[in-house]
């Protein structure tokens, strides 16, 4: 239909208004839809971007499904049609090209809607409305069965979660090693880990639980007589009078054409379209099996997608848990994880099952990987710390004086606190106070600074070790299987460190081979090592590390003892044999000198003899260096037993050396046997068949003695005056349960518990004294020649 304008110079010739009012009506409604329908099409392109960028996916799919039904309406020629623009002269596509061109533009959006509303999908944020809104898009667009769109639902969801694992793989690691754990910055960064540790793990479940919370509330019927959600929407949308205030649907989803047209701009043009286009609906088979899931099919896809997402976030959880280097980390890890799996309301219990059961694994593993870390850790440091502190002794450095003669480390004064650290402030007076007190700890304990340095190294970690445990316990409470799998678990592995320290232990001692024991490295070695071994039997280290095993503890207790015993006789076997062999090798120096001058040589019992007196000195100094005399019962078997092998070490080498001796030998070592016999009776009958055997081998070279140079006394005489003259001397070797002798002097009597030497007679030195040389000889040669 073509109108032409009249010029200015033609009359007007207006209509008759009776004739033709009626017709020109129906004319202007007929223009007016015309103009609703192309005006929805032409706007149509502005809207559908606005609601894509709101994220309102529904409105957006329906807004197209209309739009195609606008498109169909404008190009259709159905005569029977009420609408059928040709009956009113008006042929569209022909006047009006641009409802096509406009069709074709807006015919793209359908997959832009669809690929944005998948996308949307991976929101785990999004609300439930959000969701079923973007499903009934994409039931409503693409035709997808619901199954179909819960597949994709699913499907989305997991590349959410591989998303942000690959985020957080690709973030920087704040685990630092164990060895950097010290001070008040480390602690804090730790705290980071673990905070960083329980985001990452929240932030994947939240996406599991979300997902699988979600995708119930919308396909889940909430009793057997009830639709579930996505359902009642889609009820909601093919009822021909829906309920316009239906609680059980949201509002956002209670969707309609006239809805959709009154929210969009100009909607008063719109009132112009006809009745059909303003009560559209798209068609929704509500019988057709599309159209719903049955429960069993929806139980089997959420149950199988949950396990999978679950396994996978134990796969990417096994490198965060790699950045926890404490059992308690790990644990606060493990505690907040139950209140978490325990109070989240998305997981149905056996789910929540299936999450505490892997990350029960996690955390179990882990933890085994950091106590058996922490267990080797310890033993290979005791492996460094104790070569370290052998290698010192055996090269006689000055840092080892003190470990090589344990008395002088107990008499060194530790440094005290100074009056500026005093001025600083209470806390620092109070942490120099503890440094004092601990110092003073270890001397009265005998722990030298390397035997400290050596203990420390291990009974730290061991420490650290048994604070964790008490966190795990604590935390644990009431929860006895797993406090029994920790135990029955760790056992082996703190069993296998004993093992381990025993095994470095007695290889260090075996490797002092037998003919260089009675050197000064060897004696040093053996000594040190006793000392550890001792430490290990009484050190918290034990308790620690085995915790409530009394089989463990008494067990590496019985082997370290052991090690102690083996430790000392092999120390005793090489002081002795040292101490001996230079008493044999001066007596035999004797016995050449007295040989060459007979006619000096003594026919009497004299006293002891210089070099028994220094074997003598020189095993007590070595019971001293050996740093375990602090002891009362142990010393006093330690004694009694270095100073009975060193009696029969002496008879069996005089047996073995007795053809070598000749002069005064005999008997000086006559004399020495008597002084040695006078020493066994102090110790009580336990030695008697040992005092047999000194008197026997006294009588035997006192008789041979004889036979080449007689002597004026008999072999009953005994040296009791020079054992009171050398009980101070020889204090260490003697027995500490002597009965004092009653005096004048209690405090003499105290020091001299066997009672006070005779003065009365002349004076004998204890031992024989290089005798003094004359002083200022010279002087009396240049007083003679003045003369």
């Amino acid at each position: 239909m073509r109108i032409s304008i009249p010029s200015a110079e033609e009359p007007v010739h207006l209509p008759k208004q009776n004739a033709m009012n009626g017709k020109d009506d129906s004319q202007l409604k007929v223009l007016q839809s015309l103009a609703a329908h192309m005006k929805l099409l032409l706007d149509t392109p502005e809207h559908l971007w606005r609601l894509i960028e709101k994220k309102k996916y529904l409105h957006a799919g329906w807004l197209f499904l209309l739009a195609r039904v606008i498109h169909r309406a404008l190009v259709r020629e159905d005569l029977e049609d009420d609408e059928n623009w040709k009956v009113h002269g008006i042929d569209v596509l022909e006047q009006f090209p641009l409802v096509q061109r406009q069709w074709d533009i807006v015919s793209q959006f359908r997959a832009q809607i669809t690929y944005k509303a998948t996308l949307y999908l991976r929101e785990f944020s999004a609300s439930v409305e959000d969701v079923c809104s973007v499903l009934l898009t994409l039931h409503l667009l693409e035709s997808k069965p619901l199954s179909a769109t819960l597949s994709a639902f699913l499907a989305q969801r997991s590349k959410t979660l591989q998303t942000s694992r690959a985020r957080i793989s690709k973030g920087p690691s704040n685990g630092l090693p164990p060895q950097a754990l010290n001070g008040s910055a480390t602690a804090k960064a730790r705290k980071l880990v673990v905070r960083e540790t329980r985001e990452n793990i929240q932030s994947s479940l939240e996406v599991v639980s979300a997902t699988v919370g979600t995708a119930r509330r919308i396909f889940l019927s909430p009793s057997p007589d009830e639709r579930p959600l996505i359902g009642r929407v889609l009820e909601f949308i093919q009822s021909d009078t829906p309920k316009v205030e239906d609680t059980s649907i949201p509002p956002e989803l209670q969707m309609s054409t006239q809805h959709l047209l009154n929210s969009l701009p100009s909607a008063s043009h719109f009132q112009l379209l006809p009745q059909t286009v303003r009560s559209y609906k798209p068609y929704v088979d509500l019988t057709s099996t599309a159209t719903s899931i049955s429960p069993d099919h929806l139980s089997s896809s959420l149950e199988t997608w949950f396990r999978k997402a679950v396994q996978d976030l134990q796969n990417a959880a096994v490198s965060w848990f790699s950045d926890l280097h404490a059992l308690r980390e790990v644990w606060v890890i493990r505690m907040w994880l139950k209140k978490w799996v325990a109070t989240n309301e998305n997981l149905m219990s056996d789910e929540r099952s299936f999450v505490n059961s892997v990350f029960d694994t996690l955390v179990r593993n882990q933890a085994t990987e950091i106590w058996k870390g922490a267990l080797h850790d310890t033993a290979e440091t005791l492996k460094t710390e104790l070569a370290g502190a052998l290698s010192a002794l055996a090269e006689n450095s000055s840092d080892t004086r003190l470990d090589a003669s344990p008395v002088d480390y107990l008499f060194q004064a530790p440094p005290t606190p100074s009056n500026f650290e005093s001025s600083i402030g209470v806390s620092k007076i109070t942490s120099s106070f503890k440094k004092y007190e601990l110092a003073l700890r270890r001397q009265v304990n005998g722990r030298t600074p390397l035997l400290d340095k050596v203990m420390t190294s291990i009974e730290s970690r061991a420490e650290s070790l048994r604070k964790d445990f008490h966190a795990i316990r604590k935390a644990e409470g009431g929860d006895q299987s797993t406090l029994d799998w920790l135990s029955e678990v760790y056992r082996p592995d703190a069993d296998q460190l004993c093992s381990a320290v025993v095994d470095n232990i007695s290889t260090h001692i075996e490797q002092v081979a037998d003919d260089s024991e009675s050197s000064d490295i060897s004696i040093k070695t053996l000594a040190f090592l006793a000392r550890v071994t001792a430490d290990l039997s009484t050190s918290p280290f034990l308790s620690n590390v085995c915790g409530d095993s009394t089989a463990g503890n008494n067990g590496f207790s019985a082997k370290a003892r052991e090690l102690h015993e083996l430790a000392l006789d092999r120390w005793q076997k090489a002081v002795v044999n040292r101490v001996v062999a230079k008493y044999m090798d001066g007596l035999i120096a004797t016995s050449k000198t007295s040989r060459a001058h007979s006619g000096n040589a003594p026919t009497s019992l004299s006293r002891p003899s210089t070099a028994v007196i220094q074997a003598l000195l020189s095993l007590s100094r070595s019971l001293q260096n050996l740093g375990m005399m602090n002891e009362p019962l142990g010393r006093t078997d330690l004694v009694d037993s270095c100073l009975r092998h060193f009696v029969s070490t002496v008879l069996d080498a005089v047996t073995t050396k007795q053809a070598d001796l000749q002069g005064a030998a005999p008997l000086a070592i006559c004399s020495d046997l008597k002084f040695l016999r006078k020493l066994a009776e102090l110790w009580g009958p336990e030695w008697t068949k040992l005092s047999v055997s000194l008197d026997a081998k006294a009588t035997q070279l006192y008789a041979e003695s004889q036979s080449t140079t007689p002597s004026n006394h008999t072999p009953d005489d005994t040296p009791w005056d020079d054992v009171l003259r050398t009980q101070l001397l020889l204090a260490p070797l003697l027995p500490p349960n002597i009965p004092k002798k009653a005096g004048k002097d209690g405090k003499l009597s105290t020091l001299l518990p066997l009672g006070a030497p005779v003065v009365e007679q002349k004076v004998q030195p204890a031992m024989e004294l290089v005798k003094p040389a004359p002083r200022f000889g010279l002087l009396l040669v240049g007083s003679s020649a003045v003369r």
